[in-house]
């Protein structure tokens, strides 16, 4: 089975697609320089504790106000980085159900910063069990809506 097969059912639901994610998060609040936030429930967003301003998780990546939705997103990078050779945006735009602009702007996207996450080694440290273990005791008994 090939790297890009098997990062798709490692990352399979929103949830485990959030995890990678969580290195990239806010430092520090954009307007207001503070270092202390909140962290919410809801889409792992983080609200920062002086000005209450609000960060998703996906702030300031690739998947910022991507508007097909989180796992396609993640789906179409696992596939423009790992699989060789490289889909055409036809291609994508078919298997996701997306337009052709839409499939060729994200693969552009992604291309313009290749190399964003490295989930090959991500997996290799082992670290996406653990959190999964942690992700499920935090979500146990709570509801997305």
């Amino acid at each position: 089975m090939n790297t890009s097969k098997k990062l798709k059912k490692r990352f399979n639901s929103i949830e485990k697609s959030y995890l990678p994610l969580l290195n990239y998060e806010v430092k520090t609040c954009v307007k207001c320089s503070n270092e202390e936030f909140y962290t919410t429930i809801k889409n792992f967003e983080k609200a920062c504790k002086k000005c209450k301003t609000r960060y998703k998780t996906t702030y300031n990546t690739l998947f910022h106000n991507v508007r097909f939705g989180l796992l396609k997103a993640f789906h179409i990078y696992i596939e423009v980085v790992y699989e060789k050779p490289q889909p055409k945006a036809s291609e994508l735009a078919k298997r996701h159900n997306l337009t052709y602009k839409t499939a060729y702007n994200f693969k552009q996207k992604v291309i313009k910063d290749f190399r964003f996450m490295e989930l090959e080694s991500y997996l290799r440290k082992n670290k996406l069990s653990n959190e999964e273990k942690l992700m499920r005791l935090f979500l146990r008994g709570r509801n997305f809506d």
